[in-house]
């Protein structure tokens, strides 16, 4: 893999590729004077452009990440933070050949000149790249620091070749180019040079390979067993067809190996710090089990809860995997709950379970909606302040934590006599009537 200095290896490997095609080409006799190629901004080449003869610039404008190589190697470190893998950086670099002169024709002479050398010479060999930016000693003494220092690109031994594609540039996304660049717009190319690995050379952690599986390599030794299995919840089933049950319901769980001794079901909110254990009703199965939830409106929560069974087995307890259950709210309006001052409609409810610092309660009165005044301790009272709000009856529903009050009846006997199901409707006693 390559170093952090191969973005620059490559920009040298580029200006050494265009300096010995115009050597080849003989350019410099067509134009009259040498042709020099720099890597320099387009603004610092338009400075010197009158002080120096003609000359190509190459100039790095973008790098991306190459999506091919993106995701290889992954991942870099494991859940202790230690590293396993030195992952490779992947970029492809896009790179804009200019042609700088100030004499008639120059510039096209040069720009292609230029083009033709990048269209004939599609990519770098292993051993381009190490005669480049590796020179023999007698040579490489006499470069500069920098230059020397591109001998350690490590772009010679990467995994991947380098290539050089054109990169077709819309008139529009290069006109915003040369405006981004604050610099004269000069005939140029654009080229994308693809894949760099940047890798670094670190220590990481590897476990040794595993040589045989079990005694004399004859493979893991079983020992068959009657421990029965561990508890599955399947499906939880709230009351009445609704998504949520209330404080007071009961959820009907089903399973398997629901059975055992002191069958139980604990409750997690998953947004606050609130855990409850609740025995399980009497008569359930391995099959099917029935869980109350506690009429407890100060101690519990309304929102999403984790649910888990619980039961003992020769004294062990066996938990189960876990399933979502939600706790509706139940909201009730005491008298005097509905005020207007002016263009403003306070409404004050009472809330069951009681609401906790920190959690989001909104209520709807028809399609209008507002957020609870806030709270900084537990409290079965809510505030809601409305806008402007026309006279009338309005469907009421209440919102905590993102499960909603029971504003709807779905389980509505069915009509005689023959008994088709009945579609649900509006719960007409969730109305609020504003003045």
């Amino acid at each position: 893999m390559s170093s952090a200095l191969a973005i620059a290896g490559v920009t040298q490997l580029l200006r050494d590729l265009l300096n010995d095609g115009l050597v080849d080409h003989d350019v410099g006799a067509l134009v009259n004077t040498n042709v020099t190629v720099h890597a320099l901004a387009p603004d610092v080449m338009l400075a010197r452009e009158e002080d120096s003869g003609p000359a190509l610039n190459v100039f790095l404008y973008h790098t991306d990440v190459n999506g091919a190589w993106s995701n290889s190697c992954l991942p870099t470190r494991d859940r202790e933070g230690m590293r396993v893998n030195n992952t490779p950086l992947p970029l492809d670099l896009y790179y804009l050949v200019c042609a700088y002169s100030t004499a008639d024709l120059h510039n096209d002479v040069l720009l292609g000149y230029a083009m033709q050398i990048l269209h004939e010479h599609p990519g770098f060999t292993r051993a381009e790249i190490q005669t480049a930016l590796n020179p023999s000693p007698a040579i490489a003494a006499g470069l500069p620091p920098l230059l020397q220092a591109l001998a350690d690109t490590g772009l010679a031994d990467q995994a991947e070749a380098l290539r050089i594609a054109p990169h077709f540039m819309p008139v529009s996304e290069m006109a915003s180019l040369w405006s981004a660049l604050q610099s004269h717009y000069r005939p140029c190319a654009a080229i994308r040079v693809s894949t760099v690995l940047i890798q670094a050379e670190l220590a990481t952690r590897e476990a040794l390979p595993v040589l045989t599986i079990g005694s004399d390599n004859r493979g893991a030794d079983v020992t068959p067993s009657l421990i029965p299995p561990l508890p599955m919840l399947q499906r939880i089933i709230p009351p009445a067809l609704q998504s949520s049950a209330r404080l007071g319901d009961i959820f009907d769980v089903e399973g398997m190996s629901l059975d055992g001794t002191n069958p139980r079901f604990t409750f997690e909110h998953v947004a606050l710090p609130i855990t409850h254990t609740v025995n399980a009703a009497a008569g359930g199965s391995a099959r099917t089990q029935s869980v109350p939830v506690p009429n407890a409106p100060a101690t519990w929560a309304s929102g999403v809860y984790s649910i888990h069974f619980t039961a003992d087995d020769a004294g062990r307890p066996q938990d189960s995997n876990r399933l979502s259950v939600q706790i509706a709210p139940v909201m009730t309006l005491p008298p005097q709950s509905v005020n207007r001052a002016g263009s403003t409609v306070t409404v004050t409810v009472r809330v069951s379970p009681h609401c906790h610092p920190g959690q989001h309660a909104s209520l709807w009165l028809g399609s209008e909606g507002t957020q609870a005044e806030t709270v900084t301790a537990v409290t079965d009272t809510l505030v809601f302040v409305f806008g402007p709000i026309a006279a009338g009856n309005y469907p009421v529903r209440l919102r905590v934590d993102g499960v909603d009050s029971w504003f709807i009846l779905r389980d509505r006997p069915p009509i005689a006599p023959d008994f088709a199901p009945r579609p649900p409707v509006y719960d007409p006693t969730q109305v609020v009537v504003v003045p």
